[in-house]
């Protein structure tokens, strides 16, 4: 997996943007000069950009047979959890012992703020772009305390994967997954709060099993 070539590329950045507003389609397959009509580019910086894709699993690149767009199945979503997961894990422990009290107080009321609201049947305007805002700082402000650039830019192509998904997958929070995943985010606040590392490491634990379930159960 790429991280800063990938985050860099232009044309890698109008993929995804072309798979999210739906000029490509999941699955598609098309030729080297369809794809450049479509992401706006002429064929020699396209080579570069399908290196990165490739080596991210967004495309298959068959000789004769064309490119084919990703489908993000069950697999992919698994495959990219799992990665994320074995970073966070990694991850907390640190987190738990640098973080800032601020930084938490100011976490746990963002939270809370749209977990009431939701859970009380209160409108919450632009609901999945709020809880994707507080699920990416969340998972990102525990993986920062690695400082470790490389697993940065890993987990933030992780996290991108999974929106990905989400999105061409339809998959918009109800209230009843919104109040569970955030209330899940409170539980592993309220042992950082604690400086409970352990506690907080197992309410991540649960936090993962649920959202596995979420995405894959119901």
């Amino acid at each position: 997996m790429h991280t800063n070539g990938s985050r860099g590329n232009a044309g890698y950045a109008a993929f995804r943007a072309a798979l999210l507003d739906g000029r490509l389609s999941p699955g598609a397959n098309l030729t080297q000069a369809e794809l450049c009509d479509v992401l706006g580019m002429s064929l020699s910086p396209l080579r570069d950009t399908l290196t990165l894709l490739e080596a991210d699993a967004l495309v298959t690149v068959r000789h004769r047979a064309g490119i084919t767009v990703v489908n993000p199945d069950v697999a992919f979503i698994r495959r990219n959890f799992r990665f994320r997961t074995m970073i966070e894990r990694e991850a907390l422990p640190i987190f738990s012992e640098v973080v800032e009290s601020d930084w938490l107080a100011q976490t746990i009321t963002a939270h809370e703020t749209v977990r009431d609201k939701v859970a009380a049947g209160g409108k919450v305007p632009n609901l999945e772009q709020q809880l994707r805002k507080l699920d990416w700082n969340f998972h990102s402000a525990i993986v920062s305390a690695l400082r470790n650039t490389m697993i940065t830019e890993t987990h933030y192509l992780l996290q991108e994967n999974l929106k990905l998904a989400r999105v061409l997958n339809e998959d918009i929070a109800s209230p009843s997954k919104a109040t569970e995943a955030l209330g899940e985010h409170c539980a592993i606040l309220e042992q950082l709060s604690k400086r409970d590392s352990q506690g907080a490491l197992e309410a991540l634990e649960a936090h993962f099993r649920a959202a596995i379930h979420r995405a894959f159960g119901g």
